[in-house]
């Protein structure tokens, strides 16, 4: 990953980050909300709570909705996004914020849940595959690491149609070429990698029970557990 490109691009949308995630984002709130809903069934609680590329705090807040007594730490190298969550989360002690570069430490002793979103699909397959050995060393036993991402899809006929028709939502919504032109940097330095591919690593890095709970087009989530 180049990180240096990667924090301009997001100290740059910053402020801006959170109202354009709907016009991108076609399906928001069943990615940010329903599709980690099936933590509650899993567990009533976790200790501490580890959000690796936390940007201004979306996921995070939702997390917390559900687990409002956990400790959390959020991890991004822009510090323009995590002035934003802090701002966000302003008054809570159980929060603790880290600027840094994630694939290259989690500043974390054990932690019962690591969670991201649209953050890893910047890396490449050998950062990734170390990172997934990271975030199972660092769990719990009985810990959770679920991930929010893009993935592309098994068919390249398909993937094509895929980012088409989000191309098109995206037209719909009226944003602003300006933002559109930020995206589309950004979207330069995508890693993306199948859901199956994904499984698959994260197997050989030591999960046993992982599973993609939420599809839709690009957008999956993947959960695995630590047994």
């Amino acid at each position: 990953m180049n990180t240096d490109q990667v924090k301009e691009q997001f100290d740059f949308i910053a402020e801006k980050y959170d109202r354009q995630r709907r016009y991108f984002i076609p399906c928001f709130d069943d990615f940010y909300k329903t599709s980690i809903s099936l933590l509650k069934s899993y567990r009533y609680s976790f200790d501490n709570i580890v959000d690796l590329g936390a940007g201004t705090g979306l996921l995070t807040m939702e997390i917390f909705k559900m687990y409002s007594y956990s400790n959390f730490t959020l991890i991004d190298i822009s510090p323009e996004m995590l002035s934003i969550a802090k701002e966000r989360f302003n008054g809570l002690d159980n929060f603790e914020y880290v600027e840094g570069d994630y694939t290259e430490d989690i500043p974390i002793n054990t932690c019962s849940l690591i969670c991201s979103a649209l953050s890893i699909h910047h890396l490449e397959k050998p950062d990734r595959k170390q990172l997934y050995s990271t975030i199972f060393k660092k769990l719990d036993k009985g810990g959770c690491f679920i991930n929010l991402d893009l993935f592309m899809a098994a068919s390249p006929r398909i993937n094509n149609l895929y980012t088409d028709w989000i191309n098109y939502y995206t037209n719909k919504t009226g944003i602003n070429g300006g933002a559109k032109t930020t995206k589309a940097k950004r979207q330069l330095l995508d890693k993306e990698s199948t859901v199956r591919e994904t499984i698959d690593l994260l197997k050989k890095c030591g999960f046993e029970d992982v599973e993609c709970v939420y599809s839709f087009m690009k957008f999956g989530t993947i959960i695995a557990i630590k047994e």
